[in-house]
């Protein structure tokens, strides 16, 4: 089955609502947030495509994603009408247009994958980085 292309104006709209959900307390001052989003195609052992925290039914294929990160980091007002960038950043990664999990201030491991293009399903994820928030698609639906 072919991947199909990930839409990025959703998934940076996601990874902002559920920063804001999940991280209100670090953008308290936010002003205005910007992204950068790296996008590649993976291939997952099954067709769950990473997503394994609720053993969802899967079946017995390969299966090719995208596989879609997107780093939020943001501009805040310091009480001096001057904008500073903040010290903290959040990343979303997704597989296909649904969210898997999000990390505040990842370590090297996460950026070592990154830069491997092979991020890990959600199970994995969550035993590997600092800072990680598991996520379910039915929230935003």
């Amino acid at each position: 089955m072919r991947a199909i292309y990930p839409n990025l104006e959703l998934i940076e709209y996601k990874c902002k609502i559920y920063a804001y959900r999940c991280y209100g307390y670090l953008l308290e001052r936010i002003i205005y947030p910007t992204f950068e989003i790296v996008s590649f195609k993976q291939t997952w052992p099954n067709t769950g495509k990473g997503f394994d925290f609720k053993n969802w039914p899967s079946g017995q294929a390969f299966t090719e994603e995208y596989t879609t990160v997107c780093r939020m980091e943001w501009h805040e007002n310091n009480d001096k009408d001057k904008f500073v960038k903040s010290e903290h950043e959040i990343l979303g990664v997704f597989f296909g247009n649904r969210l898997a999990y999000m990390c505040a201030d990842p370590g090297k491991e996460f950026y070592d994958d990154l830069d491997k293009r092979e991020m890990p399903s959600q199970r994995e994820a969550a035993a590997k980085y600092d800072g990680y928030i598991n996520s379910t698609y039915e929230e935003f639906i």
